[in-house]
């Protein structure tokens, strides 16, 4: 599912204050009625329920990158407020895709409401879903709470990003957790891709791979702050079954290098941070991360050295 540049424009919206969920389905289907009945020509391709967390909204936009991207999903906000009553404002609008100018149907939701009511997500949510395909939770923020948890239960696969966490234990025992219990993906793991590719080419050889039965050591140079480094070096524990020294970097890289037996593998390119990970884990909805669960009980593994 690959996102499209697009230039949205003719929005059929509906608010309402003290409402209910099932009104504010109702309020959908009335305007997706009304998008249907326009001379437009265009494309309701929508493949999955994307629920969003309660969050900062630089945050949000930041993942979304809502001024280059639309996604073809069902896309519910959640927003807490004060107030004990659910207000809510629906969009529809239609997006030209690409040179060819076909339309693409963007479908939003917003429901905003106090704590109380949003940690029974559930509930809330089951008349607004489509239904027949998969719902994603994205928490985009690091301060899981009920809310997150009440997420989890209701939806297919939870994203997450444990690298906005300052405290990497605490974020790593939240995705140790869910990992566990759901289906997950993690944005701090999709950061570790590359680097993952490139260890598994360069020893892919049976000379390589006989290094490292003979000096059966490793030592990843980066930023200890981060659990993508983390990761990365219970990865390598887990795939070599080795212990792991991990060392803080000099440089603002998030991996500086990784020396397993004697072989060094340096940051270059291939191996920096690319964008648009929130879209790379919803590509990957129907398919579970390869390693990640792996890595994650794998940590004690990995000694961190001064």
């Amino acid at each position: 599912m690959t996102p499209v540049a697009a230039d949205t424009y003719d929005a059929l919206t509906w608010s309402a204050h003290d409402t209910s969920t099932d009104l504010v389905a109702d309020a959908l289907r009335r305007l997706l009625h009304e998008a249907e009945r326009t001379e437009d020509d265009y494309a309701a391709s929508r493949t999955l329920n994307l629920v969003i967390a309660p969050g900062e909204a630089a945050a949000i936009k930041a993942g979304m990158a809502t001024e280059r991207h639309h996604y073809p999903a069902r896309v519910v906000h959640l927003r807490e407020h004060k107030v004990d009553r659910l207000d809510a404002s629906v969009s529809v609008d239609l997006a030209d895709v690409g040179d060819a100018h076909r339309q693409l149907l963007i479908e939003e939701v917003t429901l905003y409401s106090n704590r109380a009511r949003l940690i029974h997500a559930r509930s809330m949510l089951t008349p607004i879903l489509a239904r027949g395909i998969p719902t994603v939770a994205w928490l985009p923020g690091y301060d899981h709470d009920e809310i997150a948890d009440a997420l989890a239960q209701t939806a297919h696969v939870t994203v997450f990003d444990s690298d906005v966490d300052p405290d990497p234990m605490r974020a790593l025992a939240f995705a140790r957790n869910t990992a566990l219990a759901h289906p997950s993906r993690d944005l701090a793991w999709l950061r570790t891709t590359r680097w993952r590719s490139r260890i598994s080419a360069t020893f892919q050889t049976e000379e390589r791979r006989s290094l490292v039965a003979f000096a059966p050591s490793c030592e990843v140079v980066g930023n200890v702050s981060k659990p993508a480094v983390l990761l990365l070096a219970a990865w390598i524990a887990a795939k070599l079954e080795i212990n792991v020294s991990l060392r803080p970097g000099t440089g603002n890289a998030l991996i500086d290098t990784v020396t397993i037996a004697g072989v060094e593998i340096r940051a270059s390119i291939a191996t920096t941070c690319s964008p648009g990970l929130l879209c790379e884990a919803l590509d990957t909805v129907y398919s579970a991360p390869l390693g990640y669960e792996d890595a994650l009980q794998s940590l004690e593994r990995v000694a961190v050295v001064a």
